[in-house]
């Protein structure tokens, strides 16, 4: 397995985890962008800058585009939610549309660690060495399943 490692230059000889890692497979590279944060005034302005620097650095860097993206986690300061919900979505909604859709996570946290920052991400891809067709299957909701118009808290 081919691997490649992308780090910042600033974070020096005693940096501990990487900024992305790109693993080449037969057929296919596997990407993963590590939790990051992006600069903005509103949790959709950050999430809307943050998928914009993916989109440039899978485009660049890896060969790849946002249709590619496989999994985004997104972790929200507790604090700001459910509003910065709707905002996060909002801004996929900007960059993702079917059927590219990514999965995706929201998981509340206490704090964000690198700054005041109301959500940071990480995002996985598949990108294809060759291009390949998208199917999409249509499945059921999962048992008690709610949706986010749905929910009270």
């Amino acid at each position: 397995m081919e691997k490649t490692v992308f780090r910042r230059e600033d974070r020096g000889e005693d940096a501990v985890a990487a900024t992305a890692v790109r693993t080449r497979h037969e057929g296919y590279d596997h990407v993963q962008l590590d939790g990051f944060v992006a600069p903005g005034d509103t949790p959709k302005d950050q999430a809307d800058r943050a998928l914009s620097f993916a989109e440039t650095f899978l485009s660049r860097y890896c060969d790849g585009q946002l249709s590619d993206v496989t999994m985004i986690r997104h972790y929200v300061r507790e604090d700001l939610l459910p509003e910065a919900e709707a905002e996060i979505g909002e801004a996929c909604r900007d960059y993702f549309e079917p059927p590219e859709l990514p999965g995706t996570v929201m998981v509340g946290v206490s704090d964000i660690v690198g700054g005041d920052h109301a959500v940071k991400m990480e995002i996985e891809a598949t990108i294809p060495h060759d291009e390949s067709d998208v199917e999409v299957v249509e499945l059921p909701p999962p048992p008690g399943y709610v949706t986010s118009d749905d929910r009270t808290e």
